[in-house]
């Protein structure tokens, strides 16, 4: 499929909810390879391969959440088949709201760990051995090097980025108020409906991964959490160029460490 369209061999897999139309924008020699042309099952949207900051990349949207009616398994296709085409590295993007004071809206955050309250599970079914072990070790899902090199480049370019754990939701609807004080406590900083299969399913297939969330709102104890979708797409019109940055950044710093 990929050796008979270029002699690109991506390192590098970009499976992005936020920061899609800047980075593809940005990619050299880039190749489309459609979603119908995968064998087996089709993508949602297509996969673009090119050079991005010197790094072979597979750039591809995130897929639709699973309140669209996706189950585990089409969540999952997408990571599979970017690391069938040799990535070691997958990094993930989506928007989120934060929980924290000092994670604000409009800001990057780096994903440590998370609570996956989606109700969703990539690995749910029989396991096939070839694509992952059927008990992956969960203990560490977001490779430390990748959360450090982040930080580090987000600070360099002087973008606002903290760290901090992610709880997925099933959506759509927004969490009640209850629920947000019940993510609170069980130490949540962000909360968004997406992102932990996908990560789940990197982990089993042997990905590094590096989750990255654009902050959509904040949700401050003691203050309203109500919030208009304009107010929403606002920030991330804010976040979108911000995680941009860091991606390009990270993508340099990856010749370095892949």
């Amino acid at each position: 499929m990929l050796e008979e369209r270029t002699a690109l061999r991506p390192r590098v897999a970009m499976l992005l909810g936020s920061g899609h139309a800047s980075i593809t924008n940005q990619l050299k020699d880039k190749v489309v390879i459609s979603g119908e042309d995968i064998p087996g099952q089709a993508l949602p949207s297509p996969i673009l391969v090119g050079i991005l900051e010197g790094m072979p990349v597979a750039v591809a949207d995130a897929p639709l959440a699973s309140y669209e009616g996706l189950s585990s398994s089409e969540l999952a296709h997408p990571v599979r088949v970017l690391k069938a085409l040799g990535c070691e590295l997958l990094i993930l993007t989506a928007g989120a709201a934060s929980l924290s004071q000092q994670i604000e809206r409009g800001s990057i955050a780096v994903v440590e760990d998370h609570i996956n309250l989606s109700g969703i599970h990539p690995l749910v079914g029989p396991n096939d051995d070839q694509l992952g072990p059927r008990f992956p070790d969960m203990s560490e899902p977001y490779h430390r090097k990748w959360l450090e090199i982040s930080r580090k480049v987000a600070i360099d370019a002087g973008v606002p980025c903290a760290r901090g754990v992610f709880a997925a939701m099933p959506g759509p609807s927004m969490p009640t108020r209850a629920e947000y004080r019940f993510l609170r406590q069980s130490g949540a900083d962000l909360v968004g409906m997406s992102l932990v299969p996908e990560a789940i399913a990197g982990v089993h297939a042997g990905f590094e991964v590096l989750a990255l969330v654009g902050v959509t709102q904040q949700v401050i104890s003691g203050q309203s959490s109500r919030v208009s979708i304009e107010e929403m797409i606002d920030a991330a019109d804010v976040a979108a160029p911000r995680m941009a940055t860091l991606l390009v950044g990270i993508a340099a710093a990856a010749r370095q460490h892949i």
